[in-house]
C-alpha cells in the first residue's frame, strides 16, 4: 500500500510572458532522469484574434492568486492521484501584459509512458481552465479592450 504524496503550494504565475527557452531548460533538467519516458507540453499563446473589425494586439492577465494557488495545488493533488506514475507536472501562467504571439501558459508533464503524460496534461490544462480565477483583459488595436471568456 502506497502512501500519497502531499505537494506543497507551489507559485505557478510568472510576470510578463514566458520565455521560449524556458521549455527547453524544464526539459534538460529532466535529462539525468533514467525512469522518464516522455514528456507532454501544453504551451498556450496569444493569437491576434479579429472581433468588430480589431485585432487583439495582447493580453493583460491577472488573478486571484491565493485562491488560484490553493486551487492549482488541489488540482496537482488530484492529477498525481490520479495518474500514480507521473514524475513531474509544471504549471506556469503570465500576469500581466503578454503581447500577440508570446507564450502565456504552459503545462508539462513527464512519466514512464506517453498515454500517462498526455492524459494529465490534458486534463490539467482543462481544470485550470475552468477552475482557476484568472482573468483576462483583451487589449484591441485601438486601445479599448473587452474580457476574454474561455470556451
Amino acid at each position: 500500500m502506497s502512501v500519497a504524496k502531499s505537494h506543497k503550494v507551489k507559485d505557478v504565475f510568472t510576470d510578463g510572458p514566458i520565455a521560449p527557452t524556458a521549455i527547453s531548460m524544464s526539459v534538460a533538467k529532466h535529462a539525468a532522469r533514467t525512469d522518464i519516458g516522455a514528456h507532454e507540453i501544453f504551451l498556450g499563446q496569444v493569437r491576434a484574434d479579429v472581433m468588430d473589425g480589431l485585432k487583439v494586439v495582447a493580453i493583460e492577465y491577472t488573478a486571484y492568486r491565493e485562491m488560484a494557488l490553493e486551487r492549482m495545488t488541489a488540482i496537482r493533488e488530484e492529477a498525481f492521484a490520479k495518474w500514480p506514475s507521473i514524475t513531474c507536472l509544471h504549471v506556469h501562467h503570465s500576469l500581466g501584459v503578454i503581447r500577440a504571439g508570446e507564450l502565456c501558459f504552459m503545462v508539462f508533464a513527464s512519466a514512464p509512458h506517453r498515454q500517462a503524460a498526455r492524459e494529465v496534461v490534458a486534463y490539467v490544462v482543462d481544470r485550470i481552465k475552468a477552475e482557476l480565477p484568472i482573468f483576462g483583459k483583451e487589449i484591441r488595436s485601438d486601445e479599448t479592450h473587452r474580457w476574454k471568456q474561455n470556451t
